[in-house]
């Protein structure tokens, strides 16, 4: 008879991540305004880059161009399955 031993899963930090990843990405794309890109940089576990670009047109320019009109560095996390979102970005 084979004896099963409980591992930890090492995926699990990698999909609460990625799931908290997928979260911010959906909470910022409903308040962002029509034509602006938001852009999400996940740089450790909790902690996140969000940049949100606008469309920025030129009369001579051949291909679309963005510029940044805001970025924010923000400490996420998952308190009972409520997103809380921390803003450390320095002003």
């Amino acid at each position: 008879m084979a004896a099963l031993i409980d591992k930890p899963d090492q995926n699990t930090t990698a999909n609460l991540a990625a799931d908290l990843k997928r979260r911010l990405v959906d909470h910022f794309d409903v308040l962002k305004r029509p034509n602006d890109l938001v852009r999400v940089t996940q740089i450790s576990q909790h902690q996140f880059r969000v940049n949100t670009l606008a469309l920025k047109i030129d009369a001579d320019a051949v291909l679309r161009t963005y510029h940044i009109v805001m970025s924010r560095f923000l400490y996420v996390e998952d308190r009972d399955g409520e997103l809380v979102i921390t803003d450390q970005t320095r002003h």
